[in-house]
């Protein structure tokens, strides 16, 4: 199978643009800063229609009509080349080893392309795969501008990386240690002669863990080329190596290829099948997308009707788990057949929209076939999209309390641009098999936040994030005091995107704020009505060590304590400046533990009220034995209790064997039925065994009905963390 990477880049258009006001923007860059990818990139790609074929004609009728269409007008804009453009590095390199292009089909070179594609206000893409071609290795090509030659770069000739067009004996691997250097003059050459075509976009293919030195090197690259180049990871790319493509790149490939190669010729395109995985993998790489970089779910295939290989609702469907995912919009249809409803899919700016606010989503339980998926926005706003993923039709529910709030919330319907009224607790919609709805839902006033509550403790001083006086007044001032189990100590935070919170004190409702937005050091933060700007937005870093910086989004500087008055300053890594995160339980309140891999709940095996009963996890079904409170305990420690049962969860035996699953039991006073809750993250926590220390994990973070819920060593898994998730 050829597999590769395809992604544009693109503008936001006029009309699109002018729609971002329906969400608000993203936060600053965190990926690699070259100025690029601030937004996800929108266009087209070769790949998909013209697949083998590459030619300079057929290229610039697709970037003709991606204009003529209307296309760039909302922001579709870059043109992208993939495999197939050049002759066999295994033979045949320029004078400096690099791929020579085939001049049979770019008879003008790819320069007069790049100036075709910009002429028609569009961005030029170009695809390479990793390593030095063996051809440069074999005649010794010298390396552009320096006294190097290409066996200057190359130990092993016995491996290969991987090149898809002609296979894996056409490119060895770069030695970055025996002469680093040469090894970057290489590939500076290479981004050099890219910008001097006009290149906007670069897709690396073939990209495997082993190719962390390339992917760094090619970044140096490509920005002491003085031409800003977005670049492009492929494919299936490994989410433990998130971080560092991140990094260094613009946008990774997290999954295969979408086309499912299921036809004579290029149609159909896709399958529902290949369109669906997509549900299963994008929510292990929400975490890192942003501005700067975006999880790539591969080529957009809206565009050719029935040709697309979907139904009109697998197209929208299609489409809508891409914009609410942040990802690039890069078609893969033929541009120059075009069908009306396909076109006016891709042309509603709403749903664009949607995409370029760059706020992925995250499904409230992938257990179902019935899915919720909700991403937080600065403006207060969710974005909601409905999936039935099942072969029938079926009703769709999204439950407010799983987005975030309580109350009544007014209700946008985003692919229609209708309002649909107000709706209290929850929105359902009946959906055909297959379909979705793509909504925007905004709290109504006096709607409540649905999260978990804190304390959060000063690092250095053991004293309480408190507001004076216990006030419920507007302006009031924050400071530290000592722990007296009011309410005014308690918090929540409530998501507003991209890991982005509002501070919310549970006395008073209000949030944490900078008062006028001050960059001054040492003001003294208030509380205030939320108001949805950045002064009262924050972010929480990790330091390693059980604590956070609390940083505000709008000035930069972090939580901080001078005497008993909180304030923001520079950050300065001391210890007045860490917060701890202590999760606090409602008592007598009923939580569904909701599993952070999964967002399947813990359960009690067929609402068994008999101690045994097995613990597993379901999907949501809003039975008595999903639901659980907290009684606490000596020493800190809590007794979990069922709702329906009574009972409290139990390690049976006991036992210290890891794997065992849980059981209910009635409380016996011994240690098997003690749990602690350790902050796992904002809104998570974990749940350690008192007895044996180990955490409950969901068995291989199963995405089945029946999962066991066992014990576990802690090992980092997003499967040993749960939210509690208040009931409506």
């Amino acid at each position: 199978m050829h597999r590769r990477v395809r992604t544009l880049l693109a503008t936001c258009g006029a009309a699109a643009t002018a729609l971002l006001g329906l969400l608000p923007a993203a936060p600053t860059a965190h990926a690699q800063a070259n100025g690029v990818a601030l937004t996800p990139p929108m266009g087209w790609s070769s790949w998909s229609f013209i697949r083998k074929n590459p030619t300079e004609s057929n290229i610039e009728a697709q970037a003709l009509a991606m204009k003529s269409s209307g296309l760039v007008g909302h922001g579709f804009s870059y043109v992208n080349v993939d495999d197939f453009w050049y002759l066999n590095p295994a033979n045949t390199v320029d004078s400096y080893g690099r791929w020579a292009t085939d001049s049979s089909r770019f008879p003008n070179g790819m320069g007069a392309l790049g100036s075709y594609i910009h002429n028609q206000g569009e961005k030029f893409g170009m695809y390479l795969t990793p390593g030095i071609p063996v051809a440069a290795y074999n005649q010794n090509t010298p390396i552009q501008g320096t006294a190097f030659h290409a066996r200057d770069i190359v130990s092993n000739t016995s491996s290969y990386e991987t090149n898809y067009n002609f296979g894996n004996g056409s490119m060895y691997y770069i030695d970055y240690a025996k002469n680093p250097a040469a090894a970057q003059a290489y590939l500076n050459s290479w981004a050099d002669q890219l910008a001097s075509y006009g290149v906007d976009y670069l897709k690396i293919d073939g990209v495997g863990d082993w190719d962390v030195a390339d992917i760094q090197h090619w970044s140096q690259a490509l920005n002491q080329s003085g031409r800003p180049i977005h670049l492009e990871l492929s494919n299936s790319l490994d989410v433990n190596n998130g971080a560092t493509w991140q990094q260094y790149a613009n946008g990774w490939r997290i999954d295969g290829d979408v086309e499912c190669y299921c036809g004579s010729g290029s149609y159909p395109l896709t399958s529902w099948s290949s369109v669906a995985s997509r549900f299963t993998d994008a929510p292990k790489w929400t975490r890192f997308a942003g501005p700067g970089g975006w999880n790539d779910l591969d080529s957009l295939e809206v565009g050719n009707g029935s040709n697309d290989g979907l139904t009109l609702d697998e197209r929208r469907t299609q489409l809508t788990l891409w914009a609410v995912e942040g990802a690039p919009l890069l078609l893969g249809t033929d541009l120059t057949h075009l069908d009306p409803t396909d076109l006016s899919l891709l042309t509603n700016d709403q749903v664009i929209a949607v995409d370029q606010a760059g706020i992925p989503a995250r499904p409230v339980d992938q257990v179902s076939q019935q899915q919720v998926w909700t991403a937080a926005n600065p403006d207060g706003s969710y974005t909601v999209a409905l999936f039935n993923l099942g072969s029938g039709a079926a009703s769709v529910t999204a439950h407010f309390a799983d987005l975030g709030f309580g109350g009544a919330a007014d209700i946008h319907d985003v692919w229609t641009n209708t309002d649909l009224g107000s709706s209290a607790n929850s929105f359902s919609a009946t959906l055909a098999a297959h379909a979705s709805r793509l909504l925007q839902i905004t709290p109504a006033a006096g709607a409540t936040f649905a999260t978990m509550r804190y304390n959060l403790v000063n690092a250095a001083t053991g004293q309480y994030l408190d507001v004076s006086g216990a006030s419920t007044g507007s302006s009031a001032p924050l400071v530290t005091a000592a722990a007296n189990g009011a309410a005014d100590q308690q918090w929540q935070l409530a998501a507003a995107g991209n890991g982005v919170y509002r501070i919310a004190d549970v006395n008073s409702g209000m949030i944490a704020n900078v008062p006028g937005g001050s960059s001054i050091q040492g003001t003294q933060l208030i509380q205030y009505p939320d108001d949805h700007a950045a002064n009262s937005q924050w972010t929480f870093t990790a330091n390693g060590s059980g604590s956070y910086s609390v940083t505000s989004r709008q000035t930069g500087q972090v939580l901080d304590v001078s005497g008993t008055a909180v304030v923001q300053q520079p950050a300065a890594g001391t210890a007045t400046q860490q917060w701890k995160l202590v999760p606090v339980p409602v008592p007598g309140a009923q939580y569904r533990l909701v599993n952070g891999a999964t967002g399947g709940r813990i359960d009690v095996n067929n609402d068994s009220t008999s101690d045994g009963a097995r613990i597993l996890q379901w999907q949501d079904n809003g039975a008595a034995d999903q639901r659980w409170s907290f009684v606490q305990q000596s020493g800190g420690a809590y007794t979990i209790v069922n709702a329906n049962s009574g009972k409290v969860l139990n390690i049976p035996g006991p036992t210290t064997i890891q794997g065992t699953q849980l059981i209910q039991y009635h409380d016996d006073g011994n240690s098997n039925s003690r749990w602690t809750l350790v902050d796992a993250g904002p809104n998570q926590v974990q749940f350690r065994s008192v007895y044996d220390g180990q955490l409950i994990d969901l068995n291989n973070s199963g995405l089945s009905d029946g999962t066991s819920v066992l014990q576990w060593p802690a090992d980092g898994g997003s499967n040993q963390s749960w939210t509690l998730l208040a009931p409506e």
